[in-house]
């Protein structure tokens, strides 16, 4: 299981608070991370020998769908398997480049490989982003409440205020760090 981001202290720091219920911070931040790695479509922890799955396209490149690429254990072609520096090359943003050619179109292509953020290693951005995600989850958690009818009752709940969404200005601070859907 990958480490927190966040610690429930540093979310009582950020929300300036005398105390904090730890077990619900701890869910809070676990949420807000939730919400990070489906905005940015990466799940940005360390996860080593990982295996993809990709199909032949007909081009040179074919994106991993994780990055950062720390190394890369194997590739094969249709169960052949093949040789860095010379059938292909990889780089740390997940560009799998084919070498002499294409990737045969729908082509099974393997990959098993290990990507992601050591906990050390994660920048600073994705402490940053949960503590705000998770701190407006704290704040308003059910007080967000954009419509609200009163025959047979119905209530809708804003998810920018609950938390639940990442506003626009994280998303920029995210954006370097986001996968685009052509990896999937």
């Amino acid at each position: 299981m990958a480490t927190p981001w966040a610690t429930p202290e540093e979310l009582r720091a950020h929300l300036r608070l005398a105390a904090i219920d730890t077990d619900q911070a701890a869910t809070a931040i676990a949420e807000a991370q939730t919400v990070i790695r489906g905005g940015i479509r990466q799940y940005v922890d360390q996860v080593e020998a990982d295996e993809a799955f990709l199909v032949g396209n007909g081009r040179t490149v074919i994106n991993l769908p994780e990055m950062p690429v720390t190394t890369v254990a194997s590739v094969s072609q249709d169960g052949t398997a093949l040789t860095a520096g010379t059938d292909y090359r990889v780089n740390r943003h997940g560009i799998l480049t084919r070498l002499g050619g294409c990737w045969p179109l729908d082509a099974d292509v393997e990959v098993t490989y290990t990507h992601g953020y050591a906990d050390a290693d994660r920048p600073a951005v994705f402490k940053q982003v949960c503590l705000q995600v998770a701190g407006r989850a704290w704040v308003r958690p059910s007080t967000a409440v954009s419509a609200e009818s009163l025959g047979d009752r119905s209530v809708t709940y804003d998810k920018d205020r609950t938390g639940e969404a990442l506003t626009s200005y994280e998303e920029t601070l995210l954006e370097p760090y986001a996968r685009g859907p052509e990896s999937r």
